[in-house]
């Protein structure tokens, strides 16, 4: 963590408290409490180290603000805010850590039950944060004997909105300033390469929920009924639009405006007597928004298992999946009079190339092979790695004899590989069949593989045909 890291830190923090105190229906109340949001995406990108900024953080205001605590240097007055600073840092920075660790050592675990670990931990600490900076406030006043039965839960409320909006923002922000890989975060992002990046329709979503909220708060301070507030919980529906359809970054955007807008609507609108309705509802649109976000993801990982079924990761061929069910598809839709053959071949002695080369050059040579042969291949014909450095081919419309030919055609243009001090061979053994019609393909290549292992008997290099 650099010292910018923790400069910014800090400014981020007091501005989010101050931001809060603009944004406040009554002395010192809002929707949300930012700061907390801050302090916990510290926490979880600069991880231990944040404790000094944001302890820094509180305890400034806490000093500062008279109508709060009456402060003058008195030592008593300063050792409230001691506590109080206390009370927010380590609270914040128990679920931070433990986030932190949830998120890094658990990437395994399918996206959707890393955000409920994400949200419980995040309530648990947002909890712990209500209860002990009022167990503070009741211990250090002498006029406030029940506000901890009466307060906690707009307190943990607000607390856990704040952390739920501005702490993702958090993560973008504090990323810049640590060389460190967060490789969690990224999987919250990988799915926006396949999302639209047109501003144009993001800007209409995002009036769309700008002008539902305002439109229920205007409608709340004309209609006099408290069930009025409830219709607030419609915001959820644009604001899953925006999750599903558009990049993280402009969801995280659209959460933060959201929630902005509706914290100063409340005072604007005068409609403060429904807060805890308002307060809830944001919180459920934040939870709900969260879980909406591992939709893109589980699509983008699906796309990305669909593309490893199809093709080879190492040489980009199609897989042994997609080979099979292609010639399947010939072979239902062809004559009975119509030959097709097929090739299993196996590069010889690769395996010493491993031994002597290491696997990284191994692995260069499957690809620059591939990529020759492939220029020798016709485009009636398909190829697919099976495993390793076993390859076939399929050849439509030749019988026994001409597939004969064709296999050592393509035997005769395996390439001499140049390498920076080394040359490197390349030579495959080759096993034809003639696909049977009606047989299954799982016999035709249990066939070829038989031939294939004649050729290897034989000396390795040649063709081996078989009916």
């Amino acid at each position: 963590m650099r010292l910018s890291g923790y400069a910014l830190l800090l400014i981020l923090w007091l501005g989010a408290f101050y931001a809060s105190i603009i944004m406040a229906y009554e002395e010192f109340i809002s929707l949300w409490y930012m700061p907390a949001g801050v302090a916990l995406g510290g926490f979880l990108i600069f991880g231990k180290r944040a404790f000094i900024p944001v302890f820094l953080g509180i305890f400034y205001v806490s000093l500062h603000f008279d109508k709060i605590w009456g402060i003058t240097f008195d030592p008593t007055h300063i050792a409230a805010a001691l506590l109080f600073s206390l009370a927010h840092t380590v609270s914040y920075g128990l679920g931070g850590l433990a986030a932190r660790y949830w998120l890094k050592h658990f990437t395994n675990l399918p996206i959707a039950l890393r955000i409920l670990g994400l949200l419980v931990l995040s309530a648990a600490a947002a909890l712990l944060a209500a209860l002990s900076g009022l167990s503070v406030w009741q211990f250090t006043t002498e006029t406030n004997d029940h506000i901890m039965k009466t307060g906690w839960f707009a307190w943990w409320l607000g607390d856990l909105i704040g952390v739920m909006v501005i702490a993702p923002v958090m993560c973008v922000i504090l990323t810049q300033f640590t060389d460190q890989n967060f490789a969690w975060l990224k999987d919250f992002s990988e799915h926006d390469e396949y999302l639209p990046k047109q501003l144009k329709p993001y800007l209409f979503k995002l009036s769309v929920v700008i002008a539902t909220v305002i439109g229920i708060l205007l409608f709340d301070r004309y209609i006099d009924h408290p069930g009025v507030a409830y219709f607030i919980f419609f915001v959820t529906i644009p604001q899953l639009w925006i999750v599903l359809t558009e990049r993280t970054s402009r969801s995280v955007l659209s959460l933060l405006l959201l929630t902005t807008i509706l914290a100063f609507g409340v005072s604007i609108f005068g409609v403060s007597n429904q807060s805890i309705t308002y307060q809830f509802a944001l919180y459920i649109t934040a939870a709900i928004s969260y879980f909406a976000l591992a939709v893109p993801a589980l699509v983008y990982r699906n796309e990305q298992l669909k593309n490893m079924a199809m093709a080879d990761l190492l040489t980009e061929l199609p897989t042994y999946w997609v080979f099979t069910t292609v010639v399947t598809q010939v072979m239902k839709s062809s004559l009975p009079n119509q030959n097709h053959s097929l090739a299993v071949f196996n590069l010889d002695n690769f395996g010493l190339i491993n031994q002597n080369y290491g696997h990284t050059i191994g692995d260069e040579a499957l690809r620059q092979t591939t990529t020759i042969i492939q220029q020798e291949l016709r485009d009636s014909e398909v190829i697919c790695r099976v495993e390793d450095d076993t390859f076939m081919v399929f050849m439509p419309n030749r019988d026994l004899q001409q597939a004969n030919g064709r296999a050592n055609q393509i035997r005769l243009s395996f390439p001499i590989l140049n390498f920076d001090d080394f040359v490197i061979p390349i030579r495959a053994s080759f096993g034809v069949t003639q696909v049977q019609f009606g047989e299954p393909i799982e016999d035709t290549i249990k066939r070829a593989k038989q031939a294939l292992n004649q050729a290897k008997n034989q000396g390795r290099n040649c063709v081996v045909a078989v009916e």
